[in-house]
């Protein structure tokens, strides 16, 4: 079967139904057996008005990255599709409404902005939508009917998966969805010439098996539930609150507790008290919520009480754009905080790694007794991707805690020295495991010590356990590790190691020696892996979506030598298509 990759995007504006008709596509096409990325965008308003983008990739090889330009865009709504027509390819299709209730102004239609070599198919979308259903909230419907017709897409198939959808629903909400589909498919086929070369006729991916299609915050969730997560504390905010909204009705189920606190620093504050109580205890906040969180966190460090945050990051500062991405709180979850305030960061790269994520800072943080931070971002809390059902975790990962022995209790040392800076953890309510715990430098018992030798002791104790933690860590991802020398190395981290993969995939089909680095745990990071790496590479590239390359600053401490930077803070994903030009140019 030859390759195929297309991507579609359905814009519209808030209610009309636009992320629902995403939704409906990417699952559909999952079914059949391909690959697919979905991503939508949308107002930062509760209920507003603004402009709704559903962005799909469907590809018969694994996708990485969504894509930067697309293959189709669907105009539910003018005035916001013509500012989308710049993520339309050159030579594009654009569907749009051909009938609306009210004529356009000259400038004002979709139709009239599209650039030469654009191919427009006009579908009456709101005339048929009425005829279905006798109103226009169907349009999404016909919209998915049209583009089914012009691509060759099983029409019985689609209309299966659109009653799957709205299951749920009263039988004549199904039906209006269902017709308002056909009376698209239909009009289409028969009134439409095809000028395009897009087709899905004659592709019949291998099935698979069965897959999840899910996002990050779910999968936060789902892994937080099998890795015995006991306590969530936790103040709305998004792009996390999805992870609460789950939890809130699943935990309960698993014999754990759910708090909604006022704010994020009671969320923070309780969490740690519950991680003191020997309990697994998380939050999820995005970047204003981190910030509130800061001085609790150096108790996290202090006290040695396990504690994670899933930190989503948004674009900012301050409040900044709620429902953008960005990768701008590395420093902050790095080395944010007062004096040295050692703690494990953790970034997955995709989807999937969210899972794995999740699982690994609950047993760190529980057999390291301290903070664990997870930065996702909006696209990965919110991208959906179709994966193979993650695998449960091993029983060493669900219980870390390293007890004091009867030994230890007979004077008993709360924070023991060590060779691993790991001391042995009582629970309260431990016979004779009795001890102080405050935020303040203290000896072995936890009474409080501000000598120079003690307090140096206790600063060398907290950041020993730093070396065995990265015994643990994940191995760095690295392509094209058979070779001795690269032109160009790219060295990424978080969500945008996806597109920096696919990247060098296609630069070696353009003849560019290149190669790829990221890893999962940033702090503390890989340092002799990553120097190997460098080592090989005559160039290092470093893209990231922050303006001030928080992460090349980093890596440039490590690496003594300089690194071509690529920043980007336009809110998307990053876009393999602009590291590769970047390639191109250096």
């Amino acid at each position: 079967m030859k390759e195929f990759n297309i991507i579609i995007e359905i814009c519209g504006s808030a209610g009309e139904g636009t992320i629902s008709a995403g939704e409906i596509l990417s699952r559909f096409m999952s079914g059949q057996g391909f690959e697919i990325m979905s991503f939508d965008s949308y107002p930062a308003e509760i209920r507003g008005f603004g402009k709704c983008v559903a962005h799909t990739r469907i590809s018969t090889n694994r996708i990485y990255s969504p894509g930067k330009l697309a293959d189709v865009l669907i105009a539910l709504n003018d005035k916001h599709s013509i500012s989308q027509l710049s993520a339309l390819k050159e030579n594009g299709l654009l569907i749009y409404d051909s009938q609306p209730p009210r004529p356009h102004k000259e400038d004002k239609s979709v139709v009239g902005w599209a650039k030469p070599g654009m191919i427009s198919y006009g579908i009456p979308l709101n005339m048929l939508a009425h005829k279905a259903a006798g109103n226009a909230r169907g349009m999404n419907m016909v919209a998915l009917g049209a583009v089914a017709a012009l691509l060759h897409v099983d029409q019985h198939g689609f209309t299966d998966s659109i009653k799957v959808r709205y299951g749920k629903k009263k039988q004549i909400v199904i039906d209006s969805n269902v017709n308002s589909f056909l009376e698209g498919y239909n009009w289409t086929e028969k009134n439409i010439k095809k000028i395009d070369p897009h087709s899905f006729k004659g592709m019949t991916p291998s099935k698979q098996k069965e897959k999840l299609i899910i996002n990050g915050n779910q999968l936060v969730a789902q892994a937080a539930l099998v890795a015995n997560l006991s306590f969530y504390a936790g103040y709305p905010i998004t792009p996390a609150t999805k992870i609460m909204e789950i939890l809130s009705r699943e935990l309960p189920k698993h014999g754990g507790v759910l708090l909604q606190t006022e704010d994020e620093i009671s969320a923070i504050g309780a969490v740690i008290g519950a991680g003191f109580g020997g309990k697994r205890a998380m939050t999820a906040t995005s970047g204003p919520g981190f910030a509130l969180m800061t001085e609790f966190t150096g108790l996290s460090v202090m006290a040695e009480v396990p504690a994670v945050i899933i930190d989503s990051q948004r674009a900012g500062p301050s409040t900044g754009m709620p429902t953008k991405t960005e990768q701008s709180d590395f420093n902050s979850a790095v080395s944010g905080g007062t004096g040295d305030c050692p703690r494990i960061v953790l970034a997955p790269t995709d989807t999937k790694s969210c899972y794995e994520a999740t699982i690994l800072a609950l047993y760190l943080a529980e057999k390291y007794q301290t903070l664990v931070v997870v930065l996702l971002d909006f696209f990965l809390s919110n991208s959906i991707r179709n994966i193979n059902i993650p695998e449960k975790p091993s029983s060493k990962y669900l219980d870390a805690n390293i007890a004091p022995d009867k030994n230890d209790l007979k004077d008993y040392q709360r924070y023991k020295i060590t060779k691993n800076g790991v001391s042995p953890r009582a629970i309260p309510g431990t016979p004779g495991g009795m001890f102080f715990s405050t935020g303040l430098e203290h000896d072995v018992y936890g009474r409080p010590n501000y000598s120079e030798a003690g307090h140096l002791e206790m600063t060398q104790k907290r950041f020993a356990k730093f070396n065995t933690v990265l015994s643990e860590a994940p191995a760095p991802e690295i392509s094209a590790i058979d070779r001795d020398e690269f032109d160009i190395g790219i060295i990424s981290w978080g969500s945008s190691a996806g597109a920096a993969h696919e990247t060098v995939m296609s630069a070696q089909k353009e003849g560019i020696n290149a190669s790829s680095f990221s890893s999962m745990m940033v702090s503390p990071f890989p340092e002799k892996a990553l120097i190997e790496f460098a080592d090989k590479c005559k160039k290092i590239l470093i893209p990231e979506l922050n303006f001030s390359g928080q992460f090349a600053s980093f890596a440039t401490q490590i690496l003594k030598r300089p690194v071509e930077r690529l920043n980007f803070i336009t809110g998307r994903p990053m876009a393999s298509e602009d590291i590769l030009q970047k390639m191109r140019d250096m």
